[in-house]
């Protein structure tokens, strides 16, 4: 009778509780590297890089000893205002590396009486450095004859130079927009002869709350970040669904309706672009706006963020001679390109845009912001071995073979959940080797707009280290920032992200853009998981129990691996869920997060109503279960009494 019952319990339980099936091995390459942060933990030192930077050596020059420095900070004598800003942060972080309060004075080149000095940007003192090898935003150092030269192909750009000279040179990490990595070395010796770097990415973003606050992405060497509005892009006059701005349906929706389409409710939604008459409005507009700011680069032009994409005849004509929807938009950037050829024009590739025309190619100066909106984040486009790496791969390489200048609008989060831990930090390296391989120059990586979202600070980080250079080794490199970042907590912190990175791969099922939490039960967020990242944030807590600010860093992995707790939808353990959400509503509160999704309620709106009806469907669940349980229990019990009445009869008969 009791295994009856058992049967019969375990049958419902798995009708109505059980977990999501585990999914297939995937089979097909992700990416060439698997996070390993965890054997690269001791690879960095504070005391060797001291000691290495101690010790003197043939050709090398002294820049500081024991904590003193005859050094001085030269700019020109008609320093801009952003070569100032640059010497004066230069001298104060050489004083805090070398723990002096009086070192590094900045002076104008007139002022000089023979003391050693950094040259900084276009001194007369730099005139003889060789820029031949500078490209873009790059920066060289030079140790010459006693002296040290930082400089740029415009000084506009020696922010650069400093910053790439303090960490490649100096060690330091500029880890968080509240957090600068400072070494202490109180004796400094550098190698002589020149060094230049230059980016991979002409143009580089990435689009995260974070890296626009106290300045952090010029230390991040960001060009494409405005100081404090993430929403601005520096060197852009209009950006992204823009065609309204140049035909503006509040002026002509009246008078030449025929120029939009309207959704059901009537609403104007894009542009006719096969009109004769809407080209001049355009042309017109553009050259308003160009004359208005002269100084940006870049001029978008493209369609507004829905389908409604104009079925007149002609546009339908068209769409059936080139196979897409941009056959209308890329003749319109052509001529926009060749009216104004000291100007980038771009435009998204797109929705139905994304398709390159059959028959069509792309003036110089065109730039085509492609958007893989459709896409994942474990599959790397290099390989192309899933159906959406493949799908982007196709893309990128039509679009590089009509287009000489191509953009990447990268997604490195999931929009759907901001908080659930989102393991995609080996795949990029791929991403953007294949990136370079065809003609991308721009890479605008799109994270959040909120703050405190998952790894924000990392994952900022790591991507814009990689846009300068991709050759990094991206494990070596996040064990430094744990290990400067997170202290003693660093060990726990590493053994968290291969653990998660490692059981996302070990199955091969995708990391989408809008993924749910229970898509991941049968990889990386199964119970087992969660309880396995519990107990590893929970030992780096108490590592650094004591230190204010290292217990805030750990505790923002906390908040993501209660979020993963929370919302595991293939189990039914109501208390673990509610316990869960009681230390996430504290800690979410202090850490000020304001919003769980990218669209939608408030973080507000969620802790007092959305997550509450969560639990209460969770609890109807378990009372659902329990019912079918006793259910099946009776049935098993009636079915056991039954066959043991028959076995009395018969052994009566």
């Amino acid at each position: 009778m009791k295994r009856l019952v058992l049967i019969a319990l375990a049958a419902v339980l798995a009708l109505t509780c059980c977990p999501a099936a585990a999914f297939a091995q995937g089979e097909n390459q992700m990416s060439s590297e698997t996070l390993d942060i965890t054997s690269h933990l001791s690879d960095y030192s504070e005391e060797e890089l001291r000691a290495q930077l101690a010790e003197p050596a043939q050709g090398r020059v002294l820049l500081a000893e024991n904590g003193a420095s005859g050094f001085s900070v030269c700019v020109a004598d008609n320093a801009s205002d952003s070569v100032s800003e640059a010497a004066n942060a230069l001298s104060e972080y050489l004083c805090k590396i070398i723990g002096s309060d009086d070192a590094f004075p900045v002076v104008r080149e007139s002022e000089l009486r023979g003391e050693p000095f950094i040259s900084l940007g276009g001194t007369r003192l730099s005139a003889d450095c060789d820029t031949s090898a500078l490209e873009d935003d790059g920066y060289l150092v030079s140790v010459l004859d006693g002296a040290v030269y930082l400089k740029t192909l415009d000084d506009s750009d020696i922010s650069n130079a400093v910053y790439g000279f303090l960490e490649d040179e100096l060690g330091c990490m500029f880890a968080r927009e509240d957090y600068d990595y400072i070494p202490s070395l109180p004796t400094i010796y550098l190698d002589g002869g020149q060094r230049v770097s230059n980016p991979d990415f002409s143009w580089r973003k990435v689009f995260q709350y974070e890296a626009a606050q106290n300045g952090w992405f010029k230390k991040l060497r960001l060009n494409g970040v405005v100081a404090d509005d993430i929403e601005k892009n520096a060197g852009w006059g209009t950006w992204c669904h823009s065609c309204f701005q140049f035909v503006d349906p509040e002026i002509y929706g009246a008078s030449h309706p025929e120029y939009f389409t309207y959704n059901e409710a009537g609403e104007p939604q894009q542009l006719c672009l096969t009109n004769p008459d809407v080209y001049p409005i355009i042309e017109a507009e553009m050259a308003k706006k160009i004359a208005a700011e002269p100084d940006k680069k870049y001029w978008d032009f493209s369609l507004n963020d829905n389908y409604n994409y104009c079925t007149c005849e002609s546009c339908a004509r068209v769409l059936e001679e080139t196979g897409s929807m941009m056959g209308t938009m890329l003749p319109i950037i052509n001529s926009l390109a060749k009216k104004f050829p000291d100007k980038v024009i771009s435009t998204l590739a797109y929705f139905y845009n994304e398709e390159v025309p059959k028959g069509m190619v792309c003036e110089d100066n065109v730039n085509i912001v492609l958007c893989p909106i459709n896409t994942g984040q474990l599959y790397s486009y290099r390989f192309g071995a899933s159906e959406k790496a493949a799908k982007t791969k196709q893309l990128v390489e039509s679009w590089s073979a009509v287009c000489q200048s191509l953009m990447i609008w990268d997604y490195v989060v999931d929009f759907q959940h901001l908080l659930l831990p989102y393991p995609n930090f080996d795949v990029q390296k791929d991403n953007h080797a294949f990136y370079i391989e065809n003609n991308v120059k721009e890479i605008f990586h799109q994270g959040s707009r909120e703050k405190n979202d998952e790894m924000a600070r990392l994952r900022t980080y790591v991507l814009s280290k990689q846009l300068w250079d991709n050759e990094l080794d991206v494990s070596a490199l996040i064990a430094k920032y744990l290990t400067v970042t997170y202290g003693a907590a660093a060990p726990y912190i590493a053994e968290y992200m291969d653990g998660m990175n490692a059981r996302l791969k070990e199955k091969g099922e995708d990391l989408d853009l809008y993924d749910e939490a229970w898509q991941h039960a049968g990889d990386y967020l199964s119970k087992a998981d969660n309880d396995r990242y519990l107990e590893l944030v929970n030992s780096a807590l108490a590592a650094v129990e004591g230190d204010e600010r290292l217990t805030y860093y750990v505790e923002e992995i906390k908040i993501n691996v209660l979020y993963a707790i929370m919302n595991e939808a293939t189990n039914l353990y109501h208390f673990r869920k509610k316990d869960a959400f009681s230390e996430f509503t504290a800690l979410v509160q202090k850490h000020d997060i304001e919003q769980p999704h990218e669209v939608g309620v408030t973080m507000q709106e969620y802790i007092d109503t959305e997550y509450p009806a969560f639990l209460t469907e969770n609890a109807l669940k378990i009372t659902a279960c329990v019912v079918s349980a006793v259910a099946a229990a009776g049935i098993a019990a009636g079915i056991a009494v039954i066959i043991k009445k028959k076995k009395a009869k018969k052994q009566q008969g």
